[in-house]
């Protein structure tokens, strides 16, 4: 027990002490990125799209579905132009605004003699995060003129109520309900995965340190190569457990963060990826020989790993070749995993994915064991020598 705490005292004086960037990664990464991004999406959805407005009808019904667009939370009539020419100038080139609506000069005219009219939207397609919003948000703004068009065109030809006409042109009201996230925040769809791999990185980045470390040789004791990186591993996987819990009382306290589920569910998780990543840092630690090497590595797997986990795009849609990659990642066990039982309350296949990452885990440990047996013995050949 004494070479246990031995032990154990001499890697935690490494990571806050000696090597105090351990620390830095291992805990404050997932939190810096909690913050960083957080105040990011702080608005958490688009709002208030520049419009720019060509009305050619200039009539009390063009002015009013104007007035109906830039009544909305989606967009914000901006400017005026007199042709369509003019406005796909200005999306172009100018790039003064993301969206142009387009009435045409028989607007009104065809809307009183019954007949269907047209009005255009011209989106600026660069960033689909703007185009797509302004879609949904425009097809249900005209869905809305249509119905009070409607039943105004009723109430002047047949001379109907109001409540009637209303049901004749709404024969069936619709609604949806968007469970988890239902203002399709943003700063809920994105914070999660990038402070999770904040976290990842961090963690990787702290074992290489403890492994290629220069003070990696640990102080005389009786335990094994195997019991020694045991008890590293066991730190590693604490601390970045406390990270984990930091990162979700930060963004609960600061930006309301959701983490609902039980406490035991997000633990279990943790705990099976964390102990996964850390015996496979310690292998490809080992393996690289240097942290340089090892750094540069790991942020190549980092981007690789975020965009393949489903976090952003379904698993399910990815090719079979891609998706057979994706799921040799943790990452991809691990995100869409913690994301879900934030803002669900669960997650169907928690119990699979924290299997996978333990055994994973215990697979890559004896390899993580060997090669680490040998790095230290390594380093207490050259302490040896240089006495």
């Amino acid at each position: 027990m004494t070479d246990v705490w031995t032990i154990i005292k001499h890697e935690l004086g490494n990571i806050f002490w000696r090597d105090r960037r351990r620390a830095v990664l291992l805990l404050l990464a997932s939190v810096a990125y909690t913050l960083l991004f957080s105040w990011l999406y702080l608005f958490g959805v688009i709002r208030e799209v520049p419009l720019l407005v060509v009305d050619k009808s200039n009539s009390a019904f063009s002015r009013h579905l104007t007035k109906i667009f830039d009544d909305s939370d989606g967009f914000r009539a901006a400017a005026w132009a007199e042709n369509e020419e003019e406005a796909s100038e200005w999306l172009r080139r100018q790039g003064r605004h993301s969206a142009a609506l387009i009435i045409p000069q028989d607007f009104t005219e065809k809307i009183q003699r019954g007949r269907q009219s047209e009005v255009l939207l011209l989106v600026e397609g660069s960033n689909i995060v703007i185009t797509s919003n302004s879609s949904i948000v425009a097809t249900e703004l005209v869905q809305r003129f249509n119905a009070e068009c409607a039943e105004q065109l009723l109430e002047r030809d047949v001379k109907q109520l109001r409540q009637q006409s209303q049901r004749r042109t709404e024969s069936v009201a619709f609604s949806y309900r968007v469970l988890g996230n239902p203002q399709l925040d943003y700063l809920l769809f994105f914070v999660y995965g990038l402070a999770l791999v904040a976290l990842q990185q961090g963690l990787l980045l702290a074992v290489a340190a403890g492994v290629l470390w220069e003070d990696v040789a640990m102080p005389e004791t009786k335990l094994k190569p195997g019991a020694v990186w045991l008890i590293k591993s066991g730190i590693y996987v604490v601390l970045g457990l406390v990270s984990y819990v930091m990162f979700l009382a930060v963004g609960g306290r600061l930006f309301a963060l959701p983490a609902a589920g039980l406490w035991t569910q997000h633990v279990l998780l943790a705990v099976a990826f964390l102990f996964c990543v850390t015996q496979l840092g310690g292998i490809a630690a080992c393996l690289a020989g240097n942290e340089l090497l090892f750094s540069r590595l790991s942020v190549f797997y980092t981007v690789p790993a975020f965009m393949l986990s489903g976090y952003t795009w379904p698993v399910e849609a990815m090719p079979w070749g891609v998706r057979c990659l994706a799921y040799l990642s943790p990452f991809t066990y691990w995100a869409q995993a913690v994301r879900s039982l934030c803002l669900n309350g669960y997650y169907r296949d928690l119990q699979f994915n924290a299997l996978v990452l333990l055994c994973a885990g215990l697979a890559a440990l004896p390899f993580a064991v060997r090669l680490f047996s040998g790095k230290m013995r390594q380093k207490l050949f050259i302490k040896k020598m240089l006495r």
